[in-house]
């Protein structure tokens, strides 16, 4: 069956934008042309019609008898495209998945594998959300998160990851190899961690190592471990970190762990909102976690 030729698309496009915005200047914002090319093409469209779609006038543009019939059309017949094509595009678009986790673990291990993740989950476009405090998690929020203590969390579903150890590490520049050398080396402190419990504090440390001849207390403190880990990569002293945060560190020999003591800390989950769980997505983002720990030897 042929069918009736039509006008000009992009006269049509035109046509449609200038009477939904009742101007010329706003319709050619809209469609990233200039306003003459917008009245270029409805007049080629009125030449093609054989009629008038449109009244100019010093404030704008009406709609003339015809044109509204045209315009219900053309509103109606774009409306429509968009739709179908926004849920054709829905069907190959990554989903948006937002995690949130302790800045830490974020910056140390999570984002310096994100091009691994990208590839092996193309179908999911994670957003990070930095943050130290638990957050809630909710369908179309924050949906997942990485969260670190002992478990169970209540309100949302969660799978545990690793169970973590306290080290001690620093740079190889700093020539430490044995308890003994120990006593010469500047002690950085972390202050106000909630996990794990009891505080993997210098004192804990040195008392299970059975390290003497220190002060345990002295030396510089810091606020999180982000800045504590950057002391110690730049040689001034020894912490005791959360050994996944620093295993990169480790591989790429900035920091080394000297001693074979170490303290237990906690564990590192995932989690998701309630009712998520089988989500696919959801699904594929907690395997990937899983399996990329256990390949790191984590």
């Amino acid at each position: 069956m042929n069918r009736t030729r039509l006008p000009s698309l992009s006269a049509l496009r035109a046509f449609e934008a200038a009477a939904r915005r009742a101007s010329f200047t706003t319709a050619a914002e809209e469609l990233s042309v200039t306003p003459t090319a917008i009245s270029h093409q409805i007049k080629q469209l009125e030449a093609y019609m054989g009629l008038r779609v449109l009244n100019r006038t010093p404030r704008g543009v009406t709609l003339t008898t015809q044109g509204k019939i045209l315009y219900e059309a053309t509103a109606s017949g774009f409306g429509e495209i968009e739709r179908v094509v926004a849920r054709l595009r829905a069907v190959t678009a990554p989903a948006i998945v937002t995690l949130s986790s302790t800045s830490a673990f974020l910056s140390h291990w999570l984002v310096p594998r994100m091009d691994a993740l990208r590839q092996t989950i193309p179908m999911i476009d994670l957003r990070l959300h930095a943050s130290n405090a638990v957050e809630d998690l909710r369908p179309g929020g924050i949906e997942t998160a990485i969260r670190y203590g002992r478990g169970p969390f209540p309100g949302v579903v969660s799978s545990f990851l690793f169970a973590d150890t306290m080290t001690p590490v620093c740079s190889p520049r700093l020539g430490i190899s044995r308890l003994a050398d120990l006593p010469g080396a500047t002690l950085i402190h972390i202050d106000g961690r909630s996990h794990p419990t009891p505080a993997p504090d210098w004192s804990r440390w040195c008392t299970q190592a059975g390290a003497t001849g220190m002060d345990a207390d002295a030396g510089p403190r810091f606020p999180d471990s982000m800045l504590a880990v950057q002391a110690a990569i730049a040689g001034q002293g020894v912490v005791i970190v959360s050994r996944t945060l620093v295993a990169d560190a480790i591989a790429a020999g900035l920091l080394e762990a000297p001693f074979s003591g170490a303290l237990a800390g906690d564990a590192y989950h995932f989690a998701c909102a309630i009712g998520l769980e089988t989500r696919p997505d959801i699904v594929a983002l907690r395997e990937w976690f899983q399996r990329s720990l256990c390949q790191h030897g984590l």
